[in-house]
């Protein structure tokens, strides 16, 4: 015979697993190819970082692509070289705009097509609340400016190159070249 408790305990087991099952499902499928190294990103902030560049930066006629650039990669160094404080607002914000997409899409950003992807960064930038905005723009313009700064962009673009001829990297970027180099050889 059924009575209230053994109904409300039913009930609250099946509440824990399908909320276990949602976290599980939220949590899986973040991998990064070969190559790709988190060091100040985690592996699934690499990856949902290397979503947001493919449809940022997509390949072009004439112009290759961000991915193929490294720019995700050069996002993971940025952040690496940051002030913990500023790092952890930057993971926090590539964390909310996987997530956002959940309310509108139905779906991770991450594992969107191209072209939802594309549509769903399009709605954060425009019409999600001012945070989710801010939050998209920056890594907008963190992909752009890292896109740009690659010398194989400049002739597409119609830049020379700059002015100073040797480039003379700062510390933090030796630094990560080589703990980069380090982890790709191990």
């Amino acid at each position: 015979m059924m009575n209230r408790r053994t109904v409300l305990f039913g009930l609250g087991g099946a509440l824990v697993l399908g909320c276990a099952g949602a976290a599980g499902r939220l949590s899986m499928g973040y991998a990064v190819p070969a190559g790709d190294v988190p060091i100040g990103l985690s592996e699934r902030e690499l990856s949902i970082v290397r979503a947001i560049v493919e449809v940022l930066c997509p390949e072009e006629e004439g112009l290759p692509g961000g991915l193929a650039l490294g720019v995700h990669q050069r996002i993971d160094e940025e952040v690496w070289s940051m002030p913990q404080a500023l790092a952890d607002d930057v993971r926090s914000a590539i964390s909310a705009l996987e997530l956002i997409p959940l309310a509108r899409y139905g779906s991770r950003l991450s594992r969107l097509s191209p072209e939802r992807r594309v549509e769903a960064f399009e709605w954060m930038l425009a019409r999600a609340p001012r945070v989710v905005g801010q939050a998209a723009n920056a890594l907008k313009q963190m992909c752009g400016l890292f896109w740009y700064a690659r010398d194989e962009t400049w002739a597409a673009i119609g830049y020379d190159g700059p002015w100073v001829k040797t480039p003379r990297p700062p510390p933090s970027s030796v630094a990560y070249a080589a703990l980069l180099a380090e982890r790709r050889g191990a």
